[in-house]
């Protein structure tokens, strides 16, 4: 859990410690006022005319990144602070360079550039309060993003087991339903396969209810065969010579 005095660090803007270049050209110093009285869309106007007459000079070229930094147009701003930092012998221009551009990575989240980009100033002027703040935000920010990076990969890691563990249960529910169907149709087979009961002739039964209704249609036809019967059983046993 991040402490209170880590939350009030992090939560605290950069230090933009700007310091203009100062020339005598007329467009710089018409920027220069206009950034000072808070017009930074007017000042960028003239530092586009003094980059058009000086190319070549970095002061100029971070005169003009922090116009566009003021205007949020952060990207455009890292890329003039870069030229700025690219020419020329004044190491303290050079180290304001590199500590604006650290702020615009920043902006931009690149925490891990902008953390160089701090440290290239520092290197050039230790005594840098500005560059030592940011640097000190900047390190906090990007151990915030490599731990969010590290999570987000062991939640990848969780899913893919999850995935894996899911799809190892269906086909277990596979085979238990293969298994299950194969014990059915042996169950079926080893049915079929036992013998079922004779049925009596269909015709017997009929043609026995038929003789009885036509021995009561004829009672006499009845009487007969009673008596002949019944003379049978009186009759002296057949002779056996």
């Amino acid at each position: 859990m991040r402490s209170p005095a880590v939350a009030l660090i992090a939560a605290l803007p950069l230090l933009f410690g700007f310091k203009m270049f100062e020339s005598r050209n007329s467009e710089v110093e018409k920027g220069n006022a206009a950034m000072q009285a808070g017009k930074a869309e007017e000042a960028l106007a003239h530092y586009d005319k003094a980059v058009a007459k000086l190319p070549a000079e970095p002061g100029v070229h971070l005169d003009r990144g922090s116009a566009l930094y003021a205007l949020s147009r952060f990207d455009e701003a890292r890329q003039e602070f870069l030229r700025a930092t690219e020419g020329g012998q004044d190491q303290t221009l050079k180290a304001s360079a590199f500590r604006n551009l650290g702020n615009a990575l920043s902006k931009l989240d690149k925490h891990k550039d902008a953390v160089e980009a701090y440290k290239r100033a520092l290197a050039l002027n230790p005594a840098d309060k500005a560059a030592k703040w940011n640097l000190e935000i900047a390190l906090r920010k990007q151990k915030e993003e490599e731990k969010k990076q590290q999570d987000d990969k062991d939640k990848n890691k969780d899913d893919k087991k999850d995935d894996k563990k899911d799809d190892k249960n269906k086909d277990k529910d596979k085979d238990q339903k293969k298994d299950q169907n194969k014990d059915d149709q042996q169950k079926q087979d080893k049915q079929e396969k036992q013998p079922q009961p004779q049925k009596a002739p269909e015709n017997q039964p009929e043609r026995i209810q038929e003789m009885l209704k036509n021995l009561e249609a004829n009672p006499k036809d009845l009487e007969r065969e009673r008596a002949r019967l019944r003379a049978v059983r009186r009759g002296p046993p057949a002779r056996d010579w």
